[in-house]
């Protein structure tokens, strides 16, 4: 891309999305040196979740989509990349207070869809 194309907003969107799930995954790793998660149900069980960098971003796609369907695209565009790039780090490697909260609640709730569908690959424990 040359400096005098623009940047459009679905693209700016792609990028802060790849680096929230980079940052998400690369901080998950180097905690816990494994690639699963522990998540607590609203229903009191706990389910473990192996998590990769596809996964985290098929779920923030998602997520997007859901805000394109309550707002106009513009809205939605601007809303998104407000709170992607509020919940990443100055140098956007990191994830902030808020940006860890959010992929945990992003990681929670695509867990609890998964559950209530009935798909495979969540095993929950009492």
């Amino acid at each position: 891309m040359s400096t005098n194309e623009k940047v459009t907003p679905q693209q700016k969107i792609e990028r802060y999305r790849n680096r929230l799930a980079a940052a998400r995954f690369d901080a998950m790793v180097k905690k816990t040196g494994s690639n699963c998660v522990l998540v607590n149900l609203p229903d009191g069980t706990m389910a473990t979740v192996e998590v990769s960098e596809q996964s985290l971003t098929e779920a923030l796609k998602y997520f997007e989509s859901v805000v394109y369907g309550e707002y106009r695209r513009s809205e939605a565009e601007e809303l998104i990349l407000q709170l992607y790039s509020s919940n990443l780090s100055k140098h956007g490697d990191k994830l902030t207070e808020g940006g860890n909260v959010f992929m945990n609640d992003l990681i929670k709730q695509t867990v609890m869809m998964v559950k209530e569908q009935n798909i495979d690959g969540v095993q929950t424990v009492h």
